[in-house]
């Protein structure tokens, strides 16, 4: 006898209604997250921290990616960091808001540094952050941690370019000396000289920037930490101030996690954000811009090319006939008297179409 034939299974049609339910309610925290952003207030960043860590490190449809805060790809990655003064959140979750920000201020002092506005500073990237290092000389005198108007310009400079771009990020400023003693009534030894040096710096950058205090450390580290392109601890090399500003996926393991910034009223940010743009106009008011500067050379070479001892034979004939013949004066062209009338030495090859 034939065994009976099973029934065929009912084909569940609808299973892709439970992928399409977690797109929606990916969707739906999306332009919650969106909306949230768009108040500037800072005050609830810190919920706002932990909360998408919880959400984003779940496991959802996209298993696999790791948490935005864990440094991948955030969903603030599509903008650009090349504002004036950057959203306070853009700051504290984007990690490629940070990575070009860091770009940007090596390119900055690069370029300072080319055009001749910056000396004794050096950049680099390294895996905790942006290593500034100012070379001791540019800003103390021997011996003293006092910061002369020459060292307050210096520190200017670098500061514009780091409150332009962070204002919630930790920074260690650290002080190094060279091995040779130093014994006076105020610095007994290289500790208390490297220390006060860092403290100096640090309470200068509050002051002027109006950084949050708790954002800095300062550390002092004597002649301990010498420079591995020194060829012993007695190298004047060695006396130096590093800024170091430290990414945000280090603040955990190296700082504190919580910044005074994110207490404060909506109003209260904005009142120190105008007072920062106050003091970069200022700074920015006293130097003169590559773009500026450069045109300046410009100038400078053309005018040294303009003081050669001769001129070409057909403007020499011309400039003679102009001199002499008022018939030929009147019939030029107004702009070919002028630049004839200069006698400004001009080299053979320069005829100016005439």
């Amino acid at each position: 006898m034939a065994r009976k034939k099973p029934p065929e299974e009912h084909e569940n049609l609808e299973r892709w209604l439970v992928s399409y339910g977690d797109f929606i309610t990916l969707l739906f925290a999306t332009f919650v997250v969106l909306y949230a952003l768009a108040q500037v207030d800072a005050t609830d960043f810190a919920k706002l921290e932990e909360s998408l860590k919880n959400a984003f490190s779940q496991n959802t449809l996209l298993d696999g990616q790791q948490s935005i805060m864990d440094g991948s790809q955030s969903l603030f990655d599509q903008q650009q960091a090349n504002s004036f003064i950057p959203s306070l959140m853009l700051e504290y979750i984007s990690p490629k808001y940070e990575e070009d920000s860091f770009s940007e201020i090596e390119a900055s002092i690069k370029e300072l540094k080319e055009t001749g506005e910056l000396e004794g500073i050096s950049s680099k990237m390294t895996d905790k952050g942006l290593l500034l290092t100012f070379d001791d000389k540019y800003l103390f005198a021997p011996g003293s941690a006092y910061l002369d108007t020459k060292a307050q310009k210096l520190l200017d400079k670098v500061g514009v370019l780091i409150c332009k771009k962070f204002v919630l990020h930790s920074m260690r400023v650290e002080g190094h000396t060279d091995s040779q003693p130093i014994n006076s009534d105020k610095f007994p030894s290289n500790w208390e000289l490297s220390g006060a040096r860092a403290c100096s710096v640090v309470r200068y950058m509050i002051s002027r920037f109006k950084f949050s205090p708790n954002l800095f450390t300062a550390i002092g580290y004597a002649d301990t930490r010498p420079l591995e392109t020194s060829k012993s601890p007695k190298d004047p090399a060695n006396r130096r101030v590093e800024i170091l500003i430290l990414k945000n996926s280090y603040k955990n393991s190296y700082e504190t996690t919580k910044t005074s910034a994110l207490s404060l009223s909506k109003s209260q940010q904005e009142a120190i954000q105008k007072q920062r743009e106050q003091v970069i106009a200022a700074v920015e008011q006293d130097s003169i811009s590559p773009a500026a500067r450069k045109l300046l050379e410009e100038n400078k070479a053309r005018v040294a090319k303009q003081k050669s001892e001769k001129l070409s034979e057909k403007n020499l004939e011309l400039y003679e006939n102009v001199g002499n013949d008022s018939a030929t004066k009147n019939d030029m062209p107004v702009v070919e008297r002028r630049v004839i009338k200069l006698n400004s030495k001009l080299p053979d090859d320069e005829d100016f179409g005439l």
